[in-house]
C-alpha cells in the first residue's frame, strides 16, 4: 500500500517558522499544506521520523489546518493527514521556567509562543537566545556564558519580528546538587541498549549541565541539556558497541563519574499500545510502547490501514479511522516482529472505556487492590487496601501499596503501612499529604460483645507523603486516635483541620458499638472534642426505642457557613413517640462542642431513607459555580427507580438555607432505573457528574450496571442526560473506586466479585479508564499556571488553542473508598480576559475553596476542558 501520511504535531502559531512532524520514514520527502491550497508551505527530505521542518511563515493563517504528506523513494505521494493541526493566532506573554542552578549553561522554557524569539539575561548580560518551534524550547547559552550567583535570571520573548518584549523573572539561582567535593551525580544510560534502535536515552541529568555521550570512544554528543532526561538521535546501534556518558559544569570545573553500557542483541519487541482517543475528528490516535526506528503497522479488523516509522517511544498517527472496526498494531525492527497488540474498537459517541495494559499487552493488575485510592499532586494515584478483604494469615498480603502513574498508565510498588488500613478513612491535608486513620483490628468472628457482626477498629493513623525525598519512605506512623475506627469518614474542613467521625471501635471498648468521639487533626496531632449523642452507640435497641442508625462511612461535607453537613441521617431523637425517619444534620464546628442540629428528612412522599442511610450509595457536593453565588447542593444517587436521585440545597455563603429540604431529581438516563449499589460519583472538569460502577444486587456481579450516567447543569437545575453511553467492560461491586485523572479521564478499579471476601480469585485487580466525550474535542491549553495561590488572591493564567474561555474550574484532588470521596470538590470561576489570551479569576474564601491541591482546567463556552494542571490553594 502507499505510504501513510505523517502527523503534524502542534502547537503551531502564525509566527512559526518550523513545524514538527512525526511518523515519516527516514529519507522521505515531506510536504506540509495549509487549508485547501495545493502548493505546500514546506517541501523537504528528512533524515528521521521525528523532526522539525522549516515552513513559509508568511503563509500561515489563523484557524487554518496544516496537513502533511510523505513520499518515499520510488513511491507516489501519500494522502494528506486526516485531522491536521490548527494554526493559532500568535500571542506574546510571560513564559515559565524553573529557577536555574548556578553554573547552568542551558535553560528550558515553557509557555512560549511557537515561533517566538527568546533571550536569557542575567544582570543585563545576554546569556543565550533561541527560537521556539513549539510552546517550549531549550535555550543553549553562548560560549563562555553560564548562570552566576546572586542575581535573578530574566527571559524575554518577542514574536513575529516585533521589537516589543515581555519579560519573566526567575527566583534566585540555586546551588547545584553536587557533593562536598563539587562532584555532580552520575547520569544513567537507559538500558538495555539494543541493536538497530536509533535513540540513546540518558536520565539523571542536572538541568543546565553539559552532557557528553561517547560511542566506542568517539564523542557523538557534547552539549548543555536543560532536562533531567534526554533522548539523543544517533545512527542505529550495532551489537557489541560500548557507550559512555557523564556530565559536567564546564565553567565551574565540576564533573560526574561516567556510566557505561554495551549494545546487546534485540531479542524481541513488545506489542504496541493503542492509547486512543478514538475520535472521528479533532484528536489524533496515539500509539505507544514503541521502539525508536521500528516500523509500526496499524490494522483495522486485521487489514493494514497504515504504517509509519517510530521516532520516539510514542507518536500520534493521523489517518481516518473506520467506525466500528477493531484496531490492532504491531512493530518490526531488525528482522524481529512483535506480537499483535490488544484490539481497541473504534467508537465515536459518548466516550469509551478501555482496560489498562501491562507491557506485554495483558491486563495490568493492581496487586494492592484498589479499595482505597487517592490522586496525589505528583500525578500518581496511591492504591492501598490493607488485608484486601481477606482475613490476614500472611502479612506480605497486607503490607502492599502501589502508585499508578496517570501519564504512563503504569504501576510501581512502594512502601506500605504496617498496620491493617483496610476500611480506614482518609483525607488530604492542605499541603498535599494524605492522612489515613483507622482500619481493621479484628474480623467479626473474633469480636467480643458488644461488637458482634462488625470488624474491630484500629486507633492507628498514618501519613502518606507523595514527595518524601530520595531514599525516604512515603508512609510514616502518626499519633493514634483516642479510640478505634473501622469505616470512619475523614473530612478536611475550611480551616484545614481534619474531622474524624464515626466508625466501629476497637475490641477493648466494652460499651460502644459505634465510636461517637469527635476528634480533629490539627497541625501534627489529634484533639478530642468529646462524645456526641448524634451517633448511636447501642448494640441493640431496647423495646419501643427507635431502631439503630447505621452511621458508618457517613457522607459528610463542609458547607456554606463552614459547618459540616451530614447527608447520612444521624441517631433518632429519643422522644415519645419517636420521630422517624431519622434526619440529616449539621455541626457548626468546634465552637458548638459536639452538638448537631437536625435539619431534613427524606423528600415529601418518601417514607424511608432505604439505601441512602447506609454506605453502599454514593454522595457528592455538586459543582460550586460563581455565577450561582457558589450554591452548595448535595447529591445522593444510586437508588432504584427513575427518580431515585435526591438533592438538598444548603444555600450560598452569602445566603445559607436555615431549613434545607431533600428533593427528588427528574428521570434518570439509560440505565433502566436500576439500583447501583456500591457505585461511584466523579466530578468531571466539564462541570458534569459521572455515576459509574455498581450492581443491582450486591451479592451478584451478573447484575452489574455497566452503563455510566451523566448529571448535567441545564441552567434551571440538574438533570440526568437521557443519551446512551458506552458500557464499561468490567463489573465493579463492593470495594470499587473511581477517581478523576489530571487529563480529565476517569480511573476505575477494585471490587470484590459478588462482594465476597477472600483471595485473588474474588478480587477485580484490573483497571479500566473512561474517556468522556470531551476527549475527542479540540481542547484549550493552559500555560503559566503558578504553583500556588492564596484564597482571596487573583489568579492569572494564559490559555491557548480553542477559544473563547469563560470558566476556570478548580477540582480538588480526590480520595475514594466505599462509594464515597470526601475530598473531591468542583469550583467553577468566571474567567475574565484581561489581555489577549490571558485570563483572570479571584480565588474564593476557604469556605468555598477548602485549602489543598486542586487541578485547574480552562473550559470553553460549551464546557470543553483543557487538561488539568496542579495548583495549591491556600496559605
Amino acid at each position: 500500500m502507499p505510504s501513510s501520511p505523517p502527523a503534524v504535531v502542534g502547537p503551531v502559531s502564525t509566527c512559526s517558522r518550523a513545524v514538527r512532524v512525526m511518523g515519516q520514514f527516514s529519507g522521505s520527502r515531506v510536504r506540509i499544506y495549509i487549508g485547501s491550497d495545493p502548493h505546500p508551505i514546506a517541501d523537504t527530505t528528512v533524515d528521521w521520523a521525528d523532526t522539525f521542518v522549516a515552513v513559509d511563515q508568511s503563509r500561515l493563517v489563523p484557524n487554518q489546518l496544516l496537513r502533511a504528506t510523505q513520499q518515499r523513494p520510488g513511491e507516489p505521494e501519500s494522502p494528506r493527514s486526516e485531522r491536521g493541526e490548527i494554526v493559532e493566532k500568535a500571542f506574546n506573554g510571560k513564559v515559565a521556567f524553573t529557577t536555574p542552578f548556578v553554573c547552568a549553561q542551558a535553560l528550558h522554557v515553557q509557555g512560549c509562543c511557537p515561533g517566538g524569539e527568546l533571550e536569557v539575561l542575567q544582570g543585563g548580560v545576554l546569556l543565550g537566545h533561541a527560537q521556539a518551534a513549539t510552546d517550549e524550547v531549550t535555550i543553549t547559552f553562548d560560549a563562555g556564558e553560564r548562570v552566576g550567583s546572586g542575581q535573578k535570571v530574566e527571559v524575554r520573548q518577542r514574536i513575529c519580528g516585533s521589537p516589543a518584549t515581555v519579560s519573566t523573572i526567575s527566583g534566585m539561582p540555586t546551588t547545584p546538587p553536587w557533593n562536598d567535593d563539587q562532584q555532580l551525580p552520575t547520569p544513567s544510560l537507559v538500558e538495555p541498549l539494543e541493536e538497530c534502535v536509533g535513540l540513546v536515552t540518558v536520565t539523571g541529568i542536572v538541568p543546565g549541565a553539559v552532557l557528553r555521550l561517547r560511542r566506542e570512544g568517539s564523542t557523538v554528543f557534547d552539549s548543555p541539556v536543560a532536562h533531567s532526561t534526554m533522548s539523543i538521535r544517533i545512527a542505529p546501534l550495532q551489537l557489541g558497541e560500548r557507550f559512555e556518558t557523564d556530565q559536567i559544569f564546564q565553567l565551574c570545573k565540576s564533573h560526574s563519574q561516567a556510566d557505561t553500557g554495551e549494545v546487546v542483541k534485540l531479542q524481541s519487541l513488545l506489542p504496541p499500545r493503542i492509547d486512543g482517543p478514538m475520535c472521528k475528528t479533532a484528536q489524533k490516535l496515539t500509539l505507544s510502547r514503541l521502539k525508536p526506528a521500528a516500523t509500526v503497522i496499524l490494522m483495522a479488523n486485521g487489514t493494514e490501514i497504515g504504517r509509519w516509522q517510530a521516532g520516539a517511544a510514542s507518536m500520534p498517527v493521523d489517518i481516518a479511522l473506520p467506525a466500528g472496526a477493531t484496531l490492532t498494531a504491531r512493530q518490526e525492527l531488525c528482522g524481529i516482529v512483535s506480537p499483535v497488540s490488544r484490539g481497541r474498537r473504534v467508537t465515536f459517541a459518548g466516550g469509551r472505556w478501555f482496560r489498562v495494559e501491562d507491557e506485554k499487552g495483558k491486563d495490568l493488575l493492581a496487586k494492592s487492590f484498589a479499595i482505597h485510592v487517592a490522586l496525589t499532586n505528583t500525578g500518581k494515584i496511591v492504591i492501598f487496601s490493607g488485608d484486601k478483604h481477606s482475613k490476614p494469615t500472611d502479612l506480605q498480603d497486607v503490607n502492599q501499596c502501589e502508585l499508578f502513574d496517570c501519564a504512563s498508565l503504569t504501576l510501581k510498588k512502594i512502601d506500605a503501612p504496617t498496620s491493617d488500613v483496610f476500611c480506614s478513612g482518609h483525607a488530604f491535608l492542605s499541603d498535599g499529604r494524605l492522612l489515613v486513620a483507622g482500619g481493621t483490628e479484628s474480623w467479626p468472628t473474633d469480636s467480643p460483645d458488644p461488637h458482634g457482626g462488625h470488624f474491630g477498629g484500629l486507633k492507628d493513623a498514618w501519613m502518606f507523603n507523595p514527595r518524601p525525598g530520595e531514599g525516604k519512605p512515603h508512609w510514616s506512623r502518626e499519633q493514634p486516635m483516642k479510640g478505634g475506627r473501622w469505616y470512619p469518614t475523614l473530612l478536611t474542613l475550611h480551616n484545614g483541620i481534619v474531622l474524624a467521625l464515626s466508625g466501629h471501635p476497637d475490641d477493648a471498648d466494652a460499651v460502644r458499638h459505634q465510636n461517637n468521639t469527635m476528634e480533629v487533626w490539627a497541625g501534627d496531632g489529634w484533639t478530642q472534642l468529646g462524645d456526641t449523642d448524634a451517633i448511636d452507640i447501642r448494640r441493640e435497641p431496647p423495646a419501643a426505642v427507635p431502631p439503630l442508625a447505621g452511621y458508618l462511612y457517613p457522607r459528610i461535607f463542609s458547607g456554606p457557613r463552614g459547618e459540616v453537613f451530614s447527608a447520612t441521617p444521624i441517631a433518632a431523637e429519643l422522644s415519645d413517640p419517636p420521630q422517624l425517619p431519622r434526619a440529616s444534620a449539621s455541626w457548626a464546628g468546634p465552637a458548638a462542642g459536639v452538638n448537631w442540629t437536625r435539619n431534613s428528612r427524606p423528600p415529601a412522599g418518601i417514607p424511608r431513607w432505604d439505601a441512602y442511610e447506609g454506605f453502599n450509595m454514593p454522595a457528592t457536593l455538586l459543582p460550586l459555580l460563581e455565577e450561582e453565588g457558589f450554591r452548595f447542593q448535595v447529591l445522593l444517587a444510586g437508588g432504584a427507580g427513575r427518580t431515585s436521585g435526591w438533592t438538598i440545597d444548603l444555600g450560598t455563603p452569602a445566603a445559607p438555607v436555615s431549613a434545607p429540604q431533600w428533593t427528588v431529581l427528574g428521570p434518570r438516563g439509560q440505565s433502566n432505573a436500576r439500583a447501583r449499589f456500591n457505585s461511584n460519583l466523579v466530578l468531571l472538569p466539564s462541570g458534569e457528574v459521572l455515576l459509574c460502577n455498581g450492581v443491582e444486587d450486591g451479592a451478584d456481579d451478573d447484575t452489574a450496571v455497566l452503563e455510566p450516567e451523566i448529571l448535567k447543569n441545564v441552567g434551571a437545575g440538574w438533570e440526568w442526560d437521557q443519551n446512551a453511553f458506552p458500557r464499561a467492560g468490567v463489573p465493579r461491586n463492593y470495594h470499587s473506586t473511581a477517581l478523576l485523572m489530571p487529563d480529565g479521564r476517569v480511573f476505575t478499579g477494585g471490587g470484590n466479585i459478588d462482594a465476597k471476601p477472600g483471595g485473588q480469585e474474588v478480587r477485580r485487580l484490573n483497571l479500566e479508564i473512561y474517556e468522556p466525550w470531551y476527549v475527542c474535542r479540540n481542547r484549550p491549553r493552559l500555560l503559566n499556571v503558578p504553583d500556588r495561590v492564596s484564597n482571596g488572591q487573583t489568579l492569572n493564567v494564559d490559555v491557548r488553542g480553542v477559544e473563547p474561555i469563560d470558566r476556570l474550574a478548580l477540582v480538588r484532588c480526590g480520595s475514594a473508598t466505599h462509594a464515597f470521596n470526601s475530598d473531591q470538590r468542583y469550583i467553577g470561576l468566571i474567567a475574565h480576559e484581561v489581555e489577549p489570551g490571558r485570563y483572570s479569576v479571584k480565588i474564593p474564601s476557604t469556605v468555598v475553596a477548602v485549602p489543598g491541591y486542586y487541578l485547574l482546567y480552562a473550559c470553553t463556552q460549551d464546557r470543553v476542558p483543557s487538561k488539568g494542571v496542579f495548583i495549591r490553594i491556600g496559605r
